[in-house]
């Protein structure tokens, strides 16, 4: 059948670009609260609603209310002997305290106890228990804000805005923290380390920095003797300060250089770093105070494991890597390293939070529903289940496929029932996001879709994780293939897994739905935009799609640093100029595509989705449908309460129907 979708007026509007004329007829829609834009924007979500069968819509969310489960504790630290949390709930988050068994647990803060403010996590003040701080933020607010609270009266004391983290003082009412100016037209981010007096109402700024960082974080050594500011060059190199708490003294511990190092801790007046300056896998550093890194000592060499993060728990150091693109962590000791048991061969692992006699991980697998881990030094035990079931039915494989790029040979992971075979019809939902450093790890809810991965696969349906260059599950190197000039590989190896999972024969490109949000939208945006014919489905959520001028939002100057800037030179431009999705719809045919995003979002703007959603339905030759949802109050996710559950009902149901199941 052919839709009726909503029109908005084209634009004749056009810019040039090193001797391009580049048209951008859905120029308009950049503009959120326009009148037109906003009737359009109702209109797209009615012409939404009435796609779905409303009972059926209904249906599917309680369905997948019944099957949520139980959620875990994280952000776990300590508050006058108790422990305290934060606990996600239907998109938004608890901040509770419970026993030391996690029992008997008591409300603190949660979405609206302040206005309009969505909190994610609660750290006590060590040295004057009744002052606490959260953290969260406004709604449509770009960046976190952090409120400090009086718990016994229960009043706000102070605000301090627009910050990506702060650490209390072991010995003080003082807050440390990182605040840093965006200056999108100067393509500049200026950042200073700040203390915050909460009882004299004091600030005082302990150093500028004088590069260009695009954010910054400080945190307090577990010694309580030092500060360790971090300036974020880009997403994979950092510049380090030393900064002694009681004399204020400064130690440049990178000498203006950035360098791919992540700190871990103080011990001893010694500083620990992973390194990935001389090798791309890692290496862990010591540097002694007053010593810069180049000074370092290597404590523990490249070996076959990515390393990505570390922490100290009585007195010892712990180290947590990637083997293979699956968790492992172990204690590093001057006579060797022992490594920790886990539950399961693939799986995931995150530091969960920390208190002074104990480590807390969250832990999960394609097939092992998430559980919460405590760690004291001498046992890993389960202190928290997320779900009472088990699925010995379902296997986990990982593969490799050529990639179309280059023919490198890219892993992913195949989870099926065991009794599946390859008849060439089988149902299979692709994830990949392939960008900024960061790895696709094995889990148990696809979190694009909202999909029980081990349910699905009991059901008949394949699962598919690609582990795209562009992330950071082989290294530094795995990164940088991924990036500026070399981003278009990114599409090639997810190429290359899907050409096969249909050549091992067991599906084809109509049983094909792949999924990605954010930078894995700009992934599945421009997949579809490159090879339609080869998926049966798309889910896009809060993409990247108008890489021209994404240089122009508000976090433009930090995307620059992993994407490029097409306005730098003709080569940049034409570059990615070549795979922006909202630049290449064609009058074609497309599969079903699926586009969510978010009037609040802080991260994507919700243009991008508009015009591509817009782009998208004009060019569309198909039957297929090209539907838009935008959430009003949603933001850089799937939105949260009510409207999370119908996100992720609307794109099983849209899967449910492209696929013909």
């Amino acid at each position: 059948m052919a839709y009726n979708y909503p029109k908005f007026e084209k634009s004749d509007f056009s810019e040039e670009f090193f001797g391009h004329i580049l048209p951008d007829p859905y120029c308009e829609l950049k503009q959120a609260l326009n009148p037109k834009v906003l009737d359009w924007v109702k209109q797209e979500n009615e012409f939404t609603d009435r796609w779905f069968d409303q009972k059926e819509l209904a249906d599917k969310m309680t369905e997948l209310k019944s099957q949520k489960r139980r959620p875990l504790y994280t952000q776990i630290g300590m508050w006058n002997g108790k422990l305290t949390a934060t606990k996600p709930q239907d998109g938004n988050f608890k901040l509770v305290c419970l026993d030391r068994q996690m029992q008997n647990e008591e409300l603190l803060f949660e979405r609206d106890t302040v206005p309009n403010y969505t909190a994610s996590s609660l750290r006590a003040c060590p040295s004057d228990q009744k002052l606490l701080m959260v953290h969260g933020l406004y709604d449509g607010d770009p960046r976190q804000n952090i409120l400090l609270i009086d718990s016994e009266k229960r009043t706000i004391l102070s605000t301090i805005r627009d910050t990506f983290g702060a650490s209390w003082s072991k010995n003080r009412a003082t807050v440390y923290y990182v605040d840093t100016l965006s200056d999108s037209q100067a393509q500049t981010c200026r950042s200073r380390v700040c203390a915050y007096d909460v009882y004299t109402d004091t600030l005082r700024v302990l150093m500028e920095d004088r590069g260009n960082a695009i954010l910054g974080s400080v945190n307090v050594s577990s010694d309580k003797k030092h500060l360790m500011a971090e300036m974020m060059d880009d997403y994979s190199h950092f510049r380090y300060f030393a900064i002694e708490e009681e004399s204020g003294s400064i130690c440049d511990l990178s000498q203006g250089k950035g360098m791919q190092l992540e700190y871990i801790d103080t011990i001893d007046d010694c500083h620990y770093f992973i390194s990935k300056e001389a090798s791309t896998l890692g290496e862990l550093l010591m540097v002694e105070k007053g010593q810069t890194l180049q000074q370092a000592k290597v404590v523990r060499a490249e070996k076959t494991e990515v390393l990505d993060g570390g922490f100290v728990l009585n007195g010892k150091l712990y180290l947590t890597m990637m083997d293979n693109v699956s968790a492992k962590i172990v204690c590093v000791e001057k006579d060797g390293e022992t490594e920790i048991p886990l539950p399961a061969k693939f799986g995931t692992l995150s530091l969960s939070g920390r208190t002074e006699d104990a480590a807390y991980f969250t832990f999960e697998s394609f097939a092992f529903p998430p559980v919460l881990l405590r760690f004291d030094g001498e046992r890993m035990e389960i202190a928290m289940r997320s779900s009472d079931e088990s699925y010995p039915d379902v296997v986990v494989e990982q593969l490799f496929a050529p990639s179309e790029s280059d023919g490198k040979m890219i892993p992913y992971f195949m989870v099926r029932r065991k009794d599946v075979k390859p008849d060439g019809q089988t149902p299979t939902w692709i994830y990949g996001y392939g960008g900024y450093n960061i790895p696709a790890l094995p889990w148990a809810t696809d979190k694009v879709g909202g999909l029980d991965i081990a349910r699905w696969a009991m059901q008949g349906g394949i699962y598919v994780m690609a582990t795209l260059r562009g992330g950071s599950e082989y290294g530094t190197g795995w990164h940088e293939e991924g990036m500026m000039f070399h981003k278009k590989n990114c599409y090639g190896d997810f190429f290359g897994v899907t050409q096969k999972l249909i050549a091992d024969g067991w599906t084809n490109p109509k049983k094909i739905v792949i999924c990605g949000c954010s930078n894995g939208g700009l992934l599945v945006s421009t997949l579809v935009t490159m090879r339609p014919e080869l998926f049966g489905c798309v889910i896009d959520s809060v993409p990247h799609t108008d890489m021209i001028h994404f240089t122009e939002d508000a976090r433009g100057p930090m995307y620059i640093t992993e994407y490029g800037n097409p306005r730098e030179s003709k080569e940049m431009f034409e570059y990615i100029l070549s795979y922006s999705p909202y630049h290449n719809v064609k009058q074609t045919s497309y599969p079903s595509v699926y586009i969510q995003t978010g009037e609040c979002d802080n991260n994507v703007p919700p243009y991008h989705g508009k015009k591509f959603a817009a782009r998208m339905q004009e060019c569309n030759r198909s039957e297929n449908p090209v539907l838009l949802r935008v959430l009003a109050k949603g933001s850089h996710d799937r939105g949260s309460g009510e409207a999370y559950w119908q996100t992720i009902a609307e794109a099983q149901l849209f899967v449910k129907k492209a696929l013909g199941l």
